[in-house]
């Protein structure tokens, strides 16, 4: 299961990401959280130190990761030749939450046998100027398109706030996406704007709104009819979980007056996601939009071949 978090900067995004993994954790299932943030703030709030040495969008790493995932896969003609939405095809090495699968145990932090963590990363001095963030991402969507279908536990991925999500393909490489939304004009209008994109971009159905700092039934009500449909679960003013994170403590459910929509978001994903074909044809769609870039042609060929038969 891959789930992402997503909403306006400060919304409670990364901290709703990190609450959901440690209650994920605490039920004992097999957790791969992902550090998608330009700010890298999941790692930290989970107790790890995310330095540019092990981001992954640091150019070893990258090519580190590309490298297994490509195996022997003969539809593209080396790991150079990698786009963001390359998919995995015959040969291909696809990656478990295993603890001895190559890439989580080159490139992830444990914090126990079950639970681990990446950050992708951020700007760094020498990209003043001359970076793009969506290049740093192109390695986390080349590693969920190769995620092993087949393998027991969740991925959580704390996303790049706001509706950046659909510069890429990553919108459409999540099993559901949470909105995280604040009962506030601004963080409504965010969440509004994520729901309508969605809606146009085919995946409308994996998409769930979950209200944060919300202090009564009137901030409910009011989410309810600016977004048009009911959170599938809030979180209140939580001043033990406010109080823990002054102490500089990793949030925990714990923490939580009520951890309700914790378990209901849980739920929630069990019954609403993505289907597998419905993602699979869109992948596809969005391979040969970006293969069809003059930039990319001009850099990797045509890509257009890396695609294999339709199942």
């Amino acid at each position: 299961m891959k789930i992402a978090f997503t909403g306006k900067g400060g919304s409670g995004k990364s901290t709703m990401a990190a609450l959901f993994t440690q209650y994920l954790r605490t039920a004992g299932h097999r957790v791969l959280a992902v550090d998608a943030d330009v700010n890298v703030h999941l790692a930290p709030l989970l107790g790890v130190t995310a330095d540019a040495g092990t981001a992954l969008s640091h150019p070893d790493n990258t090519r580190r990761v590309r490298t297994h995932l490509l195996g022997t896969n003969p539809l593209v003609d080396g790991v150079d030749h990698f786009v963001a939405t390359t998919p995995p095809g015959p040969g291909s090495h696809l990656v478990t939450l295993d603890p001895a699968d190559p890439v989580l145990a080159g490139h992830a932090t444990a914090l126990d046998p079950l639970t681990h963590v990446m950050h992708v990363g951020t700007y760094e001095p020498k990209d003043i100027g001359a970076g793009c963030y969506h290049g740093h991402l192109a390695i986390l969507e080349n590693l969920l398109s190769h995620l092993d279908p087949d393998s027991d536990g969740w991925v959580v991925c704390d996303m790049v706030a706001g509706t950046d999500a659909f510069a890429n393909s990553l919108h459409a490489q999540f099993d559901v996406i949470v909105v995280v939304a604040e009962p506030t004009p601004e963080s409504v209008s965010v969440a509004r704007r994520y729901l309508s994109l969605a809606t146009a971009a085919g995946v409308a159905d994996a998409v769930a709104v979950v209200g944060n700092k919300v202090a009564d039934d009137v901030d409910l009500e009011y989410l309810t009819e600016e977004l048009g449909i009911a959170p599938i679960g809030v979180l209140g003013m939580q001043t033990g979980l406010r109080r823990a994170r002054q102490a500089g403590v990793p949030p925990h459910p714990g923490d939580l007056d009520d951890a309700s929509a914790l378990s209901a978001i849980a739920a929630h994903a069990e019954i609403r996601s993505l289907p597998p074909a419905q993602r699979e044809s869109l992948m596809r769609t969005l391979h040969l939009r970006l293969a069809n870039k003059g930039w990319v042609r001009a850099a990797h060929g045509d890509v257009t071949s890396q695609l294999g038969a339709v199942r």
